[in-house]
């Protein structure tokens, strides 16, 4: 055991020096050299889960309805650990202009043997003064760290972030073939992973993967691929609670040197993706406002429609309790142009949720509503933490999920998830 583990320690230590060296020469080499201050740190989390879960019973086998895939979801426990590293190299020159590299990386194993090798998932530049921040690289869009409502202050396992999606197999036909599509978070389709999920890929019979590979990071509420594009971030600052953000990212497709993930549209690139976010966050005394307007649009090939959607979303806290709702349509975004489902625009998804903190103690209840192609998605979610210590936080949550295909022959699925775990943030 001891000579088969340490090849993989090595290759660890190997990639945690290679990204360091790599943070700082960048920095070096992209920066002008003037006088300044520099600061190295790092950030992150580890997160040790374990879960239980029930759902529909043909899809609890060892051997899914198609007859042909392992289901890595058959025992009705599991254990896992997904961990984010983020390494940060800033300068600040003497004048308060601040510039420096961010790299993030995950690790990620889990008992259902879904295991996932330390990865690169995210590496930019930035540089930040009195007239904004800017991002180069690859990283997400403004549109998806500007929005409000029930994801940003979901607790648990962080409730329709969807966590307990690692758990839940997709609805699929039996026998080989196409199957139902749903949106499973509150994202707009670059979010999403470029499309809306199913078992299979949108135009063949090849599996996605998606829902047996794929890690969901405990505070993550996207999914990964295609929102990692390289591209050009601004955020403005916040003046009398406002901010505005604008991306662009010539190509969907170009995600660099960052993690690789399965593709649910396999032919299909999008490219000149715009971006936008507007943001009002005040606080009134003891009531906090916060609403947000998101949208993003592309450019489309291979007879699908092109990128347009949009997102609107709001909080109100006061006194330790906080109400939330959002609202996001897809319209007919990546859809084919012809056929059955050619430009099906009843494409949505709305959220609510409510949460109340009282000291250590946060919880909250949080659900979700989606719509594609008149296939339809919910879940409701009910999650407790506990701040122990400031780096130490057990907590547990409750997911009730249903999936009702329109398709004739196409299996649903519905059932609970339960997870318990320990985060620690360092």
């Amino acid at each position: 055991m001891l000579q088969q583990a340490q090849p993989d320690r090595v290759v660890t230590l190997s990639l945690l020096k290679s990204i360091r060296d790599l943070v700082i020469l960048a920095s070096l080499s992209l920066f002008p050299q003037v006088a300044y201050s520099k600061t190295f740190t790092t950030s992150g989390f580890v997160n040790f889960s374990a879960a239980s879960r029930n759902q529909d019973s043909a899809l609890e086998q060892q051997t899914l309805p198609d007859g042909l895939t392992k289901n890595h979801l058959h025992n009705p426990q599991s254990i896992g650990n997904d961990s984010q590293i983020f390494w940060k190299l800033v300068k600040e020159s003497k004048d308060g202009v601040k510039y420096g590299v961010t790299a993030k990386t995950e690790f990620n194993f889990n008992s259902d043997g879904r295991n996932e090798n330390p990865n690169l998932d995210q590496i930019f530049t930035f540089a930040e003064s009195d007239f904004g921040k800017f991002e180069l690289g690859n990283n997400q869009a403004v549109n998806q760290k500007m929005k409000s409502g029930p994801t940003r202050f979901a607790r648990g396992a962080g409730g329709i972030n969807g966590k307990y999606l690692e758990q839940v197999n997709l609805p699929m036909l039996g026998g080989s073939g196409s199957a139902s599509h749903f949106i499973l978070l509150a994202q707009s389709p670059i979010g999403h992973g470029g499309y809306a999920k199913s078992f299979y890929r949108p135009d063949s019979s090849q599996y996605s993967g998606a829902n047996r590979s794929q890690f969901r990071a405990l505070k993550d509420d996207s999914f990964d691929g295609v929102e990692d594009a390289t591209k050009l971030n601004y955020y403005s600052p916040r003046i009398s609670g406002i901010q505005l953000g604008a991306s662009y990212a010539p190509n969907s497709a170009n995600i660099g040197a960052t993690k690789q993930v399965a593709k649910d549209v396999n032919t299909t690139s999008i490219k000149d993706i715009f971006s936008l976010g507007a943001n009002y966050s005040e606080d009134f005394d003891n009531l906090g406002v916060e609403i947000s307007a998101t949208a993003e649009k592309g450019k489309v090939k291979n007879s699908r429609a092109d990128l347009f959607a949009y997102d609107l979303g709001t909080s109100l806290s006061y006194f330790g309790f906080t109400l939330g709702a959002s609202y996001g349509s897809w319209g007919s975004s990546m859809q084919p142009t012809d056929g059955t489902y050619a430009k099906q625009g009843d494409t949505n998804y709305r959220t609510l949720g409510i949460a109340y903190q009282f000291g250590p103690i946060s919880t909250s209840i949080t659900s979700l509503n989606s719509r594609f192609q008149k296939n339809n998605y919910s879940a409701i979610s009910f999650g407790v933490d506990y701040k122990l210590t400031r780096s130490l936080m057990p907590y547990f949550e409750l997911t009730k999920f249903s999936f009702n295909p329109s398709s004739q022959g196409s299996l649903g699925n519905q059932g609970y998830v339960f997870l318990v775990g320990a985060l620690y943030s360092f």
